[in-house]
């Protein structure tokens, strides 16, 4: 899969094309190669894991810290990698590696960013709980694409120093976000967002529903790409958004109000489910909240 794919028929714009190409995709950090290389072995080499993870003094410490997190609810605290390796098993592990590193990698940019990361992390727990709600989704794959989805902006806050004003233009505007991004920029997050996940050899079909997470009409319009699960998973990020804004108290996004409707018939779900899957999912959240505010 190249670039030409994830652009469609867009790649008449010559200044988008070449937008792209000078935007720096970061690398995949090579803990997620080696883990990636474990998780295809038939006998996973923990100790080997564990090495691996104890080399990188902030990833141990943010291993360590998330294993003992409300999230993953372990009877016992675990107190060094080793433990935190055994007790979570390698998907989890994947899970929390990929949060570090991917911030690690995109940098913390200040207030703006840490806001970002936080809500990040909270869609990526919430993508995993209402995709257990569902068959033909994986939940694994839903907190990645949760986690990923955005990554994108990241991305292009570094590459341009107005951006953040970019933020501020999509959330006051009744135009989509790709569209005022693609007027300013002469590209966009999902595009961005979407050649990450496919360096990150992040699966398939989680870089597909990243690249067509703000296009609703995939629900009714068949595309090439856009399999029943990925149009789940881009429902599912919908749902998502709204439940994680109505928890952190902030308004929700215009497409919430626009989408809604189709992503809830998707997926055969009601308001009213929503707003008792908002219910189930706030005690987890305000623990997971407490936990990183301690």
């Amino acid at each position: 899969m190249d670039a030409a794919d994830y652009f469609d028929a867009d790649l008449s714009d010559e200044a988008a094309v070449e937008t792209l190409r000078s935007v720096a995709i970061p690398a995949c950090p090579g803990i997620i190669v080696e883990l990636l290389g474990e998780a295809r072995r038939e006998d996973v080499d923990f100790i080997r894991i564990s090495r691996l993870i104890t080399g990188d003094v902030a990833l141990a410490a943010a291993v360590l810290k998330s294993a003992n997190s409300p999230f993953f609810a372990l009877r016992r605290k675990v107190q060094s990698v080793q433990q935190a390796v055994a007790v979570l098993g390698l998907r989890n592990l994947l899970k929390i590696v990929y949060g570090v590193v991917l911030r690690q990698s995109l940098g913390a940019g200040g207030p703006t960013l840490a806001r970002f990361w936080d809500r990040s992390n909270y869609n990526a727990v919430v993508c995993s709980y209402l995709a257990g709600r569902l068959s033909g989704v994986s939940t694994d794959d839903a907190y990645t694409f949760g986690l990923f989805h955005d990554a994108g902006i990241a991305v292009l806050m570094q590459k341009f120093p107005e951006y953040r004003q970019t933020l501020i233009q999509a959330n006051a505007s009744p135009l989509s976000m790709t569209a005022i991004e693609d007027e300013r920029h002469h590209t966009n997050h999902v595009i961005v967002g979407a050649l990450l996940a496919r360096g990150w050899y992040l699966p398939e079909r989680v870089g597909w529903a990243i690249r067509y997470h703000h296009e609703p009409s995939i629900f009714a319009e068949p595309r090439k790409h856009a399999t029943p699960e990925v149009c789940q998973l881009v429902a599912l990020r919908l749902i998502s958004e709204h439940i994680v804004a109505r928890f952190l108290g902030y308004p929700d996004d215009a497409e919430w109000e626009v989408g809604k409707e189709a992503a809830l018939a998707h997926l055969g779900w009601f308001e009213d489910d929503v707003d008792d899957l908002a219910r189930g999912l706030a005690v987890d959240l305000r623990e997971i909240q407490a936990y990183r505010a301690g």
